[in-house]
């Protein structure tokens, strides 16, 4: 089974941060921010994260051009300027970059995804990347100082946040799947926490 994780730096100390990745036996950080610094943990800047993994064997790789979710291409963007997640999912842009992790897995690297937020559930992370690789059958676990939690776990928790929005199969509508349900549920949390190019707010 293919398998990858992701972890957000949130504002951990780099000593408690890189503790947690050698727990869990990563040795490949792909930092998918699409803007690599942070303005409250100087830390995570990409430079000086860099230097931290590389003087505890852990490689750091950039790929926040390819797998960040800062657009500004209309072609990309919701009616109200928010980052459409499938749109994405479809350029040559992100396909690259997936094909690039699944090399890395296949070549026997430990990989996690890294992204500012702690929480796997407010980041693309989940809603765009960890997303299209469960459909390509890759596994994903995500990181947290005290747990882990799966991508099917977190579907469950998804499924449940906006239950009340979603439609159900019944004698007027006998074609409704889960599959559905899912995919109406990983929307709304794409509209709910994406990157909006016109106010600037947003995951990134």
């Amino acid at each position: 089974m293919k398998e990858l994780n992701t972890i957000g730096h949130s504002i951990y100390e780099i000593e408690d941060f890189i503790k947690l990745l050698q727990n869990n036996n990563i040795n490949t950080i792909v930092d998918v921010r699409s803007t690599p610094y942070s303005k409250f943990a100087s830390q995570y800047n990409r430079e000086a994260l860099k230097e931290y993994l590389k003087q505890n064997a852990i490689c750091y790789i950039y790929m926040g051009d390819t797998l960040g979710a800062r657009y500004e291409d209309k072609d990309l963007l919701f009616d109200n300027g928010k980052v459409n997640f499938k749109k994405v999912q479809e350029t040559k842009n992100f396909q690259d970059g997936i094909l690039r992790l699944e090399r890395g897995i296949e070549k026997g690297y430990n990989i996690s995804l890294m992204c500012s937020e702690k929480e796997a559930f407010d980041c693309h992370r989940f809603g765009l990347i960890s997303e299209f690789l469960s459909k390509i059958s890759i596994h994903v676990n995500h990181i947290y100082s005290d747990k882990i939690v799966s991508q099917k776990e977190l579907e469950k928790k998804l499924l449940k946040k906006y239950d009340k929005f979603l439609p159900s199969a019944d004698l007027f509508n006998p074609d409704v799947t889960e599959e559905l349900q899912l995919a109406l549920a990983y929307q709304m949390r794409n509209e709910d926490i994406a990157y909006n190019a016109i106010t600037n707010e947003g995951d990134d």
